[in-house]
């Protein structure tokens, strides 16, 4: 063990240093843990941190976790971040270690406060795709070095940012892996978080507009009780399966019409049809980015958080300050002159909306992509969009699906949780089975290393038990165009769904 600790101490590292190794005994959860979360049993491994330097303002951290060599796997695993990350998420590593993995995770070059970024463009590209980048070629490093042979195959998975982190490696590096899984991606950053002012906007510019959580539910009561069978729920459903299925403003709707006069102020009737509308250029008139998704208004980040207007601004107004300064006045974002401002300076750092993957394709490289129905802050209407343009680039659907898969799970929320489904398998949860339909990196594993592609996801969902949360029961999803159309029986039986495409499942 002690010679091993010297060993990786002695890793040759170039623009850095190792600032510590140390040797962890039977880890099985990440810490705070306040849910109390069953994770995986991480074991026991040596916990790298290693501090990179590409530029003179960059402070990248880097963490890996390294099994011991006769429980390693023979594979390397990158993992994401989330928000504007400034610390490691040791949640991804644990999940990493528990299958072992050589596993990585990255700070992103920022600190916890995100306008410590203000003005320093280095560490802007570090944020968008350096940092990541640079993780994943020190930490393959690392593991050739440790274990004295490079890793079989290399996998990234991550959500949200971690999601973008994703897509940017398949973009800009596509030899850097063998398999990427995205939750919900962030990859269309600098339109995502206009669409997030946006909504804010609403809520803020007018009196009476905001929300408490008692008043979203009601409201999300009444929008799923209207679009329910016409998005795909079946009765149980206290969510919309497919909101897309929603094809006018509910605000519209003549059957919701008592429910707005009973429950909506004056102020928040006109902010939700703003925010259903969705956020446009006002001397185009162009839609820059999808909507907000009806069924998501109790989901985290969703109406009740945007209505605490100072930390929500801070949380998520952030790239924006990165150039203007943290004292911008977001009330009067201007979403035709700022956001181009905005798109010309920020998007070819922190996006990743490139449609062409033909290197990472070519080089065998696989792409697994799941959103969730009740996402409320990455409506998984505007990745299909991007997605439909691949297709095109790609010259149809068949041809995409070989390396690139994207599941719609219904009742999921952003990343993890929701009124269904709430996992996929990316936490490291010891209730979730370990297999590739009900966990998403084992179905990426098995179609890289076997060549058998994914055609349905189990996600799920957890009830509250004695112990802590348990299993409860699994939702199916099929790869797109299909969707879950329920067929009767008992609704928590996954056997009670077959696949249909997308616009067959409204009824």
């Amino acid at each position: 063990m002690s010679i091993n600790i010297e060993k990786i101490k002695k890793f040759p590292l170039n623009d850095g240093e190792i600032t510590n190794v140390e040797w962890m005994e039977g880890v099985r959860a990440p810490v705070p843990n306040p849910l109390g979360l069953h994770f995986v049993d991480g074991g026991s491994f040596y916990k790298v941190t290693m501090i990179l330097h590409p530029t003179v303002q960059s402070n990248i951290t880097v963490m890996m976790y390294l099994p011991e060599p006769e429980a390693w796997n023979g594979k390397f695993l990158g993992t994401g971040n989330g928000g504007f990350a400034g610390s490691i998420a040791e949640g991804g590593l644990i999940n990493g270690i528990g299958r072992g993995y050589a596993t990585a995770n990255t700070d992103m070059g920022t600190t916890p406060n995100p306008d410590d970024c203000i003005g320093l463009p280095e560490v802007w590209v570090d944020y968008g795709y350096r940092a990541t980048h640079m993780m994943t070629v020190v930490g393959k490093q690392l593991t050739t070095y440790f274990y004295g042979k490079a890793p079989q195959y290399s996998y990234f998975a991550g959500g949200s940012t971690g999601g973008q982190q994703g897509f940017s490696e398949a973009q800009r590096y596509p030899e850097d892996y063998d398999g990427i899984v995205s939750l919900s991606p962030a990859f269309d950053r600098i339109r995502l978080h206009s669409f997030f002012i946006w909504n804010w906007q609403q809520l803020h510019g007018r009196l009476h507009a905001t929300f408490t959580p008692d008043q979203a539910e009601k409201w999300k009561d009444s929008i799923v009780k209207i679009y329910g069978k016409i998005c795909g729920s079946n009765d149980q459903d206290a969510f919309l399966a497919y909101p897309g299925g929603v094809k006018e403003n509910p605000m519209d709707n003549p059957a919701l019409q008592e429910a707005i006069e009973e429950q909506l102020t004056e102020g928040q009737k006109e902010a939700l049809r703003h925010i259903y509308n969705g956020p446009k250029d006002p001397v185009t008139g162009e839609h820059f980015i999808a909507p907000f998704l009806p069924g998501s208004e109790t989901q985290m980040l969703s109406l009740v958080d945007m209505s605490n207007k100072d930390a929500f601004a801070h949380g998520y107004f952030y790239p924006f300050r990165w150039i203007w300064g943290k004292d911008f006045d977001f009330m009067k974002f201007d979403f035709h002159k700022d956001l181009q401002e905005a798109i010309n300076q920020l998007s070819p750092i922190l996006d990743a909306t490139n449609t062409d993957l033909r290197a990472f394709k070519d080089r065998g490289g696989k792409l697994l992509v799941v959103g969730g129905s009740v996402d409320a802050i990455i409506p998984y209407t505007g990745f299909l969009n991007y997605y439909h343009k691949v297709i095109a680039e790609q010259g149809g659907l068949e041809e995409t699906k070989g390396f690139f898969r994207f599941f719609l799970m219904p009742g999921f929320s952003h990343t993890v949780g929701g009124i269904g489904v709430q996992e996929v398998g990316m936490m490291g949860l010891a209730e979730v089975p370990r297999d590739p339909e009900h966990d998403a990196l084992c179905a990426l594993e098995k179609w890289v290393e076997q060549g058998v592609a994914p055609e349905r996801l189990l996600g799920t969902h957890f009830e509250k038990g004695s112990s802590g949360l348990e299993f409860e029961y699994a939702r199916p999803s099929y790869v797109y165009p299909y969707v879950a159309k329920y067929t009767g029986g008992d609704p928590n039986n996954p056997q009670n769904y077959c696949p249909v495409e997308d616009s067959e499942a409204y009824e």
